[in-house]
């Protein structure tokens, strides 16, 4: 197994080099340019390399300084150039092409937003790492199937070694279609774990693994009895099932469980008001030493829904407060920490210093705030270039290194199957702050 290295180290960024990135995109017209003065420190991601030497000059990164050919016109078949689009101040170099698809022209104003918050993180990640070899090529899906392979088609041509995105799942499955006649994996953002494999990989959060973080720190805490509020939409379902999946494997049992349709307190109040009762009925019979009806319930909604969820259970039944509340992810919001009906509430998620940099480095580039995903396209980028370089025959035994690979939203490695497995930390709420209770693994063997 290769050694695991993190990357929080940090890199004094002097200059940017827009002309890293050529436009294979019909909304860019001819090459991305430098979107705004550079930070002037940033921290460089560096994807795990197994056996790489630290880097000592203008030797080649699959190389250390021993392993150098002696002559400068020796070339292995991995690390020679390799055909496809080649910018002319790039001739002669190893280009590690990475096309970068994306529905840019959507029909939709939010993907469009997302898509091009998407692409400024990738180019951030260019510009940080400040290689001359890589090469970053948009394509636009238009948010449509034969847009999307027509994309694909596009960034074959141009000899692309990775393909990062899309987004939508549909949308990932036809990537990977179209990809793999050219054995080119796919770096997928979509959270549906069905559109993994066959050659795409899932750079995503998928309530699975916070759900599995969550509760094994709650049995952790010798919690055994769970309960369920949550929306009958598809993802309440989706962490319903990963829920009643964890908790029974890991020995515990879930006593109670109420769903509801639609995001107002007019749906939550029937709901929450059952599982209060029941609550309460079990506490007019239960002796000292008998456990409670359940210890933890898990509430996963974000946003005002969630801070109109959270009342309702002690409004209906004080003694819930002996309850441990549960959340996931989506809990990671300051507006969220500041409802004091969550306070003591824990939930999994992404390590929050790492995104926290990312944040203020992207604001200070680009003069705005990321969007939701854009982490995930820094991240790709800098997965994407130690993809890129070596032999096109192992791409995919390098995406599936079991070291994995450390960036801004933490530890990720990829399963065979395409799906991640994540390195998430375990976060209580605390009198209006959230405060990590259990860091983030940064490396294979669980050391945080």
């Amino acid at each position: 197994m290769a050694r695991f290295r993190p990357w929080n180290q940090w890199l004094s960024a002097s200059y940017m080099k827009a002309a890293a990135i050529c436009a294979g995109l019909t909304l860019l017209s001819a090459c991305t340019t430098t979107p705004q003065q550079s930070p002037t420190a940033q921290q460089r991601p560096i994807a795990q390399q197994p056996q790489q030497a630290p880097d000592t000059g203008p030797v080649s990164e699959t190389e250390t300084p021993e392993e150098a050919p002696d002559t400068a016109n020796t070339q292995t078949a991995a690390n020679a150039p390799r055909d496809g689009l080649t910018p002319p101040h790039m001739n002669g170099r190893n280009i590690r092409r990475m096309a970068i698809i994306l529905p840019f022209s959507s029909q939709n104003s939010q993907l469009r937003k997302e898509s091009d918050s998407l692409l400024k993180a990738a180019e951030m990640a260019i510009f940080n790492q400040d290689n001359a070899e890589s090469l970053l090529i948009p394509f636009d899906t238009k948010g449509t199937q034969d847009g999307t392979r027509l994309a694909v088609d596009k960034a074959i041509k141009a000899g692309a070694d990775v393909i990062i995105g899309p987004i939508l799942s549909a949308s990932v499955q036809q990537a990977r279609e179209s990809a793999a006649r050219a054995n080119i994996p796919v770096i997928g953002f979509s959270t549906d774990q069905r559109a993994a494999g066959q050659g795409a990989y899932l750079l995503s959060f998928p309530p699975e693994a916070e759900i599995d973080r969550i509760v094994s720190h709650a049995r952790d805490s010798g919690i055994s009895r769970f309960a369920f509020l949550g929306p009958d939409n598809a993802y309440g379902r989706r962490v319903r099932q990963a829920y009643s999946r964890a908790v029974t494997q890991s020995g515990g049992e879930i006593t109670a469980s109420e769903t509801y349709k639609g995001r107002d307190i007019s749906a939550m109040q029937g709901p929450a008001q059952k599982l209060a009762k029941a609550f309460a009925l079990a506490e007019e019979t239960r002796s000292e030493t008998d456990p409670l009806a359940f210890e933890a319930i898990i509430l996963p909604e974000s946003g005002i829904a969630l801070r109109t969820l959270a009342p309702l259970l002690t409004f209906y039944e004080d003694d819930l407060r002996k309850v441990q509340l549960l959340g996931t992810g989506q809990w990671q919001d300051q507006d969220t920490a500041r409802e004091p009906a969550l306070n003591g509430g824990v939930f999994a998620g992404p390590d929050i210093e790492e995104r926290q940099r990312f944040q203020a480095n992207y604001d200070q580039t680009y003069g705005a705030e990321p969007g939701r995903l854009a982490s995930l396209a820094y991240d790709a980028v800098n997965i994407a270039q130690y993809v890129a370089d070596g032999d096109p025959k192992t791409r995919y035994e390098r995406l599936e290194d079991q070291a994995g690979f450390y960036g801004v939203d933490g530890l990720v490695r990829f399963r065979s199957n395409g799906t991640p497995e994540r390195g998430l930390a375990v976060y209580e709420i605390r009198n209006g702050r959230i405060r990590v209770i259990e860091p983030a693994p940064r490396g294979v063997d669980g050391a945080s």
